[in-house]
């Protein structure tokens, strides 16, 4: 199976959209997830002018966009206002249409304060399923990142009960991990609804620091991770996403991917890796 690889703009929030696409063909990536917020690298508030110039190019360079990233957050004090929160997402869903992107990333986000968790589970689902049936009929989902409140699979697999698939999941692969969940248990919970996955890796991580570096050499088991995903059928998108470590130097972002298309290929031709924890 064709492993397709591409990495987020929101490792380079300070270079220009044809310099990240730029990095992306150099590095020989299949794709390129773009960033949704304002003018890095690209927003509804964008100029149709700038949306249609950054069309062309990402095609001319031969490359996909798997993912518009948002910041939506489906946790809210109440349905009218998840509601809103849905319909203002369709901006960007049309916006993931025009590029040929097949999801726009969403959050959960916190609960709110003062509130209890089953009634901002209520408002979740509800904003789910308004924001499913705004999704009939168009060729975009909706991916639920494995963050804040929904780290794990386990939690996102009841608040998504119900809800239709044009709703999945972006597994990022730090969260699930930082659970105590396996990949095992996350497919289990919630494999059928996973769409998009963020890649990287930490040499260690506290309360205070998460120190990232050389894919495959740290300490998220990201070669078991990415080998359960590929033998069980996932075919869509591995995104890198670099950040700069927190409480020390950390990797760059250009070494890191340098490491993470060394690894894709080394699992991509032989189907396995010496990362086994």
């Amino acid at each position: 199976m064709e492993m397709k690889c591409s990495y987020t703009t929101f490792s380079v929030t300070g270079k220009i959209l044809e310099e990240a696409v730029d990095i992306a063909v150099r590095y020989g990536l299949q794709g390129i997830e773009l960033r949704g917020r304002d003018q890095a690298h690209i927003s509804p508030d964008c100029t149709f002018a700038y949306a249609s110039a950054a069309r062309s190019r990402i095609r001319e360079k031969g490359l996909a966009v798997p993912c518009l990233t948002a910041y939506t957050k489906f946790r809210q004090e109440t349905g009218r206002a998840v509601r809103g929160e849905a319909d203002r997402l369709m901006d960007m869903v049309s916006l993931a249409e025009y590029l040929g992107a097949g999801c726009v990333r969403v959050f959960l986000g916190e609960i709110p304060e003062g509130m209890e968790k089953a009634d901002s589970d209520a408002v979740v689902k509800e904003g789910l399923i308004y924001a499913a049936q705004k999704l009939k009929g168009r060729r975009v989902k909706l991916a639920i990142e494995t963050h804040d409140s929904g780290k794990s699979g386990r939690i996102l697999a009841s608040l998504l009960e119900g809800v239709p698939l044009s709703v999945g999941v972006l597994l990022d692969v730090i969260h699930p991990w930082e659970e105590k969940e396996s990949i095992e248990e996350t497919w289990k919970y919630i494999g059928g609804r996973i769409i998009h996955v963020h890649i990287k890796d930490v040499s260690h991580v506290s309360d205070s620091e998460r120190i990232y570096c050389s894919i495959g050499s740290g300490i998220i088991p990201v070669a078991r991770t990415v080998n359960w995903l590929k033998d069980h059928g996932y075919n869509g998108f591995y995104s890198l996403e670099w950040e700069p470590s927190v409480g020390g130097d950390g990797i760059s972002f250009e070494d890191q991917l340098d490491s993470f298309v060394e690894f894709m290929s080394r699992i991509g031709g032989k189907g396995n890796a010496s990362n086994t924890l």
